[in-house]
């Protein structure tokens, strides 16, 4: 079993490949976890991954014992999975919405009943474009503002609800393809 403590945070910074390595191993599910919520290509995924892991050890001196790891670590690769959509070329073009949104409230449509397994939730989120999909993830499940939204995107806020609603849109007709027995 890996711990990381003092030692462990010294031989890091020594660059003592086998701790290095041994921390990689224990935090990879972690970080392909969230990788996996945000991008479908399994080689962005991995990018994404591995320049996370970069930089968790390039800051691993500001983590700090006794602190929960695997929290620090998914604030890590949630901003490089930032970083990594707006480093896209088609970036303003994927954040382009309708105007003619016209639903003010962000929490005003009703809930959708029923239980889903994780898998079948991650199949249907996998089906949304990508912009919808990175805002989506960031305010339903990283429970991130639309504040904080606007600001790590730099998009506007009538951006982010559109998007919010796009996606609730199609994981709707999804749910309720679902729950029909129509297969998706």
């Amino acid at each position: 079993m890996f711990e990381l403590n003092a030692d462990t945070i010294a031989a890091i910074k020594k660059g003592d490949r086998k701790v290095i390595l041994d921390l990689y191993h224990h935090t990879f599910q972690v970080l392909m976890g969230n990788a996996v919520r945000y991008t479908n290509d399994q080689e962005n995924q991995m990018q994404i991954v591995n320049n996370a892991f970069m930089k968790i050890i390039s800051a691993i001196d500001q983590f700090h014992i006794g602190t929960a790891y695997f929290s620090w670590a998914k604030q890590i690769v949630k901003r490089e999975i930032i970083d990594d959509f707006r480093k896209n070329k088609r970036y303003k073009e994927l954040f382009q919405y309708n105007d003619d949104y016209q639903n003010d409230s962000l929490i005003s449509e009703p809930e959708i009943e029923g239980t889903f397994e994780a898998e079948g939730l991650q199949r249907m989120l996998d089906t949304l474009p990508p912009a919808t999909k990175l805002v989506f993830n960031l305010y339903a499940i990283d429970d991130c503002s639309t504040k904080e939204i606007m600001e790590d995107l730099q998009i506007s806020y009538e951006t982010v609800k559109w998007h919010l609603k796009e996606a609730r849109k199609r994981l709707r007709i999804q749910i309720s393809m679902n729950q029909t027995g129509l297969k998706l």
